[in-house]
């Protein structure tokens, strides 16, 4: 067996890895069972050891800075950034940390979209956000994913901001957190727009896959085929919930 070593350039808490959020006020935020689903799924999958409790944090923040991932999403463009937040966002990208830009508004053309636009056009000129290459890591880091996912059909692939030989911020458009709350009951709030449960498998993937990839600043474009990763994805197939 194939020992995989996961290079992390943040350092983790010893609380365990949080789906932080990115406070920038009302419109923005991750549905309470949406996080529950992903950090189980996340468990299940690999060896991170999920913190299941709600965390925030700001621009402002030194805390920003012990965050490896964090996660703003939005149905509406939030306020403007000033001066001290760009420079704190630009020095956040450049140290490595990682943000997944998720738009749940179902627009093709969003309030939100163009607000991140902008933000990174001053934050990260020279990083502009362009459409994933599908031979990218992104889309094998654990899952191979093969076929657009989110609760919407607005993009083939998710958009990204490279910089430093890596994926520094990653943006869907499809909704890719709106495929995965449930109600009290275990049934999922929202149906795709399109694309039926097929839709929905893939953006479960590729949430998963943007995780790993942002964790995992030592991965190679051929881990998909080593032994071990392929045995997590069988061992998949047992936990229910978890579908690939």
């Amino acid at each position: 067996m194939c020992v995989c070593i996961l290079f992390f350039p943040f350092p983790l808490r010893a609380g365990g890895f949080s789906l932080t959020e990115l406070d920038l006020g009302s419109g923005c935020g991750v549905m309470d069972s949406s996080r529950v689903e992903i950090l189980r799924a996340l468990a299940a999958s690999t060896s991170v050891d999920p913190e299941p409790a709600r965390k925030t944090v700001s621009l402002s923040s030194p805390e920003l800075f012990e965050e490896p991932f964090v996660v703003l999403s939005c149905y509406g463009a939030p306020r403007a950034l000033d001066y001290d937040e760009i420079r704190s966002l630009r020095l956040y990208l450049a140290s490595g940390g990682t943000i997944f830009a998720n738009d749940a508004s179902g627009l093709r053309r969003s309030p939100f979209a163009a607000w991140l636009t902008r933000a990174l056009e001053l934050a990260l000129p020279e990083a502009p956000l362009k459409p994933a290459s599908r031979e990218h890591p992104l889309f094998k880091s654990f899952f191979m994913s093969v076929a657009p996912g989110g609760r919407f059909d607005l993009e083939r692939e998710p958009s990204a901001a490279e910089y430093g030989g890596r994926y520094a911020v990653i943006f869907s458009r499809n909704d890719l957190l709106g495929v995965w709350p449930r109600d009290a009951m275990g049934r999922y709030l929202y149906e795709p727009s399109s694309g039926g449960e097929r839709r929905r498998r893939e953006g479960e993937k590729l949430t998963i896959n943007i995780l790993i990839y942002a964790l995992t600043g030592s991965y190679k474009q051929d881990a998909v085929h080593q032994p071990y990763i392929m045995q997590r994805l069988r061992e998949l197939d047992a936990v229910p919930g978890v579908k690939r």
